[in-house]
């Protein structure tokens, strides 16, 4: 079971990447990503929190260091690399995808079905393996529906249980009344 402050920094991450967190707990997000000793589900963000914590601040420092000028890349040389990008990807994924333009092959997800067993890979006929299949969706479908009767089952214990004890507490709400009230005549 995770502990309070695994969940604690797991709510904190979803806040920081909504923009929701406040600089205090960005800081904790910054501190908890510096220690040796994180969960292995919580390690694949520590590049990020690292880079936040280290890499803007060496930005920030760079912008105010007026001994370093800024080089900015020139605004057609920056479409010219970007437009070179486009042209490369595009010419990546037609080469890719060069030979299936004509094919109109279905999918079939029972061809070269297979078990192995001690060892030995058998093939199993296509048909077989529909009919497979087929058997395993409807023992699936009615174990689906035993686990829906049974809840059902006990959907309805619950609620009789909780009439039965309605039922008890109007009876205790009559007992009372009807004591005060003896009680009243007997006074008078």
């Amino acid at each position: 079971m995770k502990s309070d402050e695994y969940i604690y920094i797991e709510n904190l991450l979803e806040r920081f990447f909504e923009g929701e967190t406040s600089n205090a707990e960005e800081q904790e997000l910054y501190a908890f990503f510096a220690r040796p000793d994180l969960p292995e589900h919580l390690r694949g963000y520590k590049p990020v929190f690292g880079y936040f914590e280290t890499g803007i601040a060496g930005e920030v420092e760079e912008g105010r260091n007026p001994s370093k000028p800024v080089r900015k890349k020139p605004f057609l040389k920056r479409w010219l690399w970007m437009g070179m990008a486009v042209a490369a990807s595009l010419l990546l994924f037609l080469f890719l995808n060069k030979g299936d333009g004509g094919k109109d092959d279905e999918f079939n997800p029972y061809a070269g079905s297979y078990i192995i067993r001690g060892g030995v890979k058998t093939e199993i006929p296509e048909e077989v393996a529909r009919k497979l299949d087929r058997v395993i969706r409807e023992i699936e479908k009615k174990q689906y529906e035993k686990e829906r009767l049974a809840l059902r089952s006990l959907r309805q214990y619950e609620k009789t249980m909780d009439n039965i004890q309605t039922k008890e507490d109007e009876v205790e709400r009559f007992e009372s009344d009807i004591e005060r009230l003896e009680r009243r005549y007997k006074d008078k």
